[in-house]
């Protein structure tokens, strides 16, 4: 019988320790598992890589330090962490130079930001880590009105990730995409695909104002205000004045009122849709008084949603 053997730990390269690391972290994301036990375990895995003389971990534990605002680093363990950068850049490693552009761009050090991001891109414009530098440049330039620089940053930044991880990417695409409502409409649904929230209330309009898909609209907005966003609340109790269908703009006027004022919001739903909020009083109060006098008709038949799973706003 043979008999067990403990691994040889002698041939274990930091490489493997970080791809063990990045296998667990991905588990993480995807779960939304939050186990301190087992971000430690990563912790750990770093750590160990870099003892083992990993570049990747020595740059990914000497911007943690940087960044440590807890006090777990000192004073010295910072300054040992700059010339450990310092000596990675002067080797032209490729990560030193992503990870001091995400350092300064959380910094709003932009220029530093974008001069490190574009050495980056010169040692390495074709990976995963490349499509997460497309994207922040993208922001960068959406931020200063570079719409079509933008774009084409973004548009490299999917093309190099899967729609899981470039989610936000989409969604800056449909917002520059607003002329072309079938782009912003394919966009903004990838992003929404993928649970990136902003994109609901976007999709909502564009089916209710331009595609004049009421149903659908109406599913979208019941994707954002079950999650909390007030302004698919508003979205929704519109497709009901479009519709006519004053009982149920009301009963959603009443919950969003309730919503805004639980949450403390600063907006204001009676001057945000004055005219609408009037109309649908008036109505109401016609209908009340058809009642009265045994005139009441129908009810207008809403638009059908489309989707058969019932929320707290299906009304």
């Amino acid at each position: 019988m043979g008999t067990d053997q403990e691994p040889d730990t002698k041939k274990l390269k930091g490489a493997d320790l970080l791809l063990f690391q990045n296998v667990l972290k991905e588990v993480r994301l995807q779960t939304h598992s939050a186990n301190k036990y087992m971000i430690e375990l990563e912790d750990a895995l770093i750590e160990q890589a870099a003892q083992l003389g990993n570049r990747d971990a020595l740059t990914m534990l000497s911007f943690k330090a940087l960044d440590d605002t807890t006090g777990e680093y000192t004073e010295d363990d910072k300054k040992h962490a700059g010339i450990f950068i310092n000596e990675l850049s002067k080797l032209k490693h490729p990560l030193v130079f992503k990870m001091g552009g995400d350092y300064h761009y959380r910094k709003q050090n932009l220029p530093k930001a974008v001069d490190l991001y574009k050495k980056f891109l010169k040692l390495d414009n074709d990976s995963f880590m490349a499509s997460e530098v497309y994207r922040t440049l993208g922001m960068i330039l959406f931020q200063q009105q570079k719409l079509m620089q933008a774009k084409v940053l973004m548009e490299k930044a999917i093309n190099l990730a899967p729609a899981s991880k470039v989610s936000q990417a989409h969604f800056m695409l449909g917002l520059i995409n607003e002329i072309d409502p079938l782009k912003a409409r394919y966009h903004f649904e990838m992003a929404a695909s993928e649970g990136f929230m902003e994109s609901f209330v976007n999709l909502g309009f564009l089916e209710m104002n331009y595609f004049n898909n009421l149903g659908k609209a109406k599913e979208w907005f019941k994707l954002g205000a079950e999650l909390g966003d007030s302004n698919c609340m508003i979205g929704l109790f519109d497709c009901y004045m479009k519709e006519e269908n004053w009982k149920n703009a009301k009963i959603t006027y009443d919950k969003t009122s309730k919503f805004l004022k639980d949450t403390n919001s600063n907006v204001n739903l009676d001057e945000l849709r004055a005219t609408a909020i009037q109309q649908m009083n008036l109505r109401l109060s016609h209908r009340q008084d058809k009642e009265v006098t045994g005139q009441a008709q129908p009810a207008k038949d809403p638009v059908g949603n489309a989707s058969n799973e019932k929320s707290r706003w299906d009304v």
